[in-house]
């Protein structure tokens, strides 16, 4: 069935839509073909293959809510693993990511999660998010969370999986110099390069409990499969280059590809070189409810 992204519960007012982005990342169409693949294997890799890795309880008629849906992969696949009548919204501040075809119990919404309607207080069972490292400044994760808490029901969970960006590689000098323009990056932008450190500190002082995390250090060494997280890696360290760019944190191109190059061979050389992820996962507070559990898998 196909559907055009909408805005089905009311025309969102203008002003609601106008939050600045601090977005470093591109919105093309390889960025879709990058985001796809990289929900694959995170899910796969850090995940232990589970779309829903918190001990999340669903049962029929519940709502779930992605923050930061981008292309809806999570979405749609957790959409066509269990029962239609759960229903699904993705929202984004952007919707040049969104798929045009999806399943009629779910939807797109051009939104920001820290501007969410009032209606829809303890309304999801579940919410999701992945990687807005890259998207959110330290106030805007503050209202984040309390956005998030709010529209979760009594019991529902929060879950997001966040890189951990190392202040100190410890692999070479080149290694160093490229990790330090990610921090730099993110700091002139506003963003949190410690995010997975300071989203436990939050979510307690939010009201969450059963607060977790879940970190997993995957090798970057060069691999047989076509995609795998060294792939992911130097993808990732390409779609920043623009940024680095204008910022003036690399000079040119031309210093960029010998920085990258530079990099990658010092991995090579590197017997234990990995880098880890983490998913972040917290309860509200909840009633006492018996709920039938599904597992959830890819």
């Amino acid at each position: 069935m196909i559907h055009e992204p909408c805005t089905t519960e009311a025309e969102v007012p203008l002003k609601a839509l106008m939050v600045k982005s601090h977005y470093i990342l591109p919105s093309d169409d390889s960025e879709i073909t990058r985001l796809n693949l990289q929900n694959q294997l995170l899910t796969r890799e850090v995940c232990d293959g589970k779309l829903i890795f918190a001990p999340a309880e669903v049962e029929h008629g519940d709502q779930v809510l992605e923050s930061g849906t981008g292309t809806g992969i999570w979405l749609l696949s957790l959409a066509d693993t269990i029962p239609p009548t759960i229903s699904f919204i993705g929202i984004d501040i952007h919707t040049r990511l969104f798929p045009q075809e999806f399943p009629s119990n779910v939807s797109f919404l051009q939104r920001s999660i820290t501007n969410l309607p009032a209606e829809w207080t303890e309304r999801f069972k579940i919410v999701n998010q992945r990687l807005l490292i890259g998207g959110l400044t330290r106030k805007e994760w503050k209202k984040a969370i309390q956005e998030i808490h709010r529209v979760l029901v009594p019991g529902g969970w929060f879950q997001c999986i966040e890189p951990n960006i190392p202040l100190k590689t410890n692999i070479g000098p080149h290694t160093e110099r490229m990790f330090a323009a990610v921090r730099d990056l993110l700091a002139k932008n506003g963003l949190v390069h410690d995010i997975v450190e300071v989203l436990g500190r939050k979510l307690s002082k939010t009201g969450f409990t059963n607060v977790q995390t879940h970190t997993v250090s995957l090798s970057a060494h060069r691999h047989e499969e076509e995609f795998n997280h060294r792939t992911l890696m130097e993808w990732f360290f390409l779609a920043l280059k623009p940024g680095m760019l204008a910022q003036k944190l690399l000079q040119s191109e031309e210093e960029f590809g010998e920085l990258m190059q530079s990099m990658l061979k010092e991995w090579d050389e590197s017997p234990q070189v990995a880098w880890s992820w983490s998913v972040v996962y917290a309860q509200k507070r909840e009633n006492n409810v018996g709920m039938a559990k599904f597992c959830i898998y890819m």
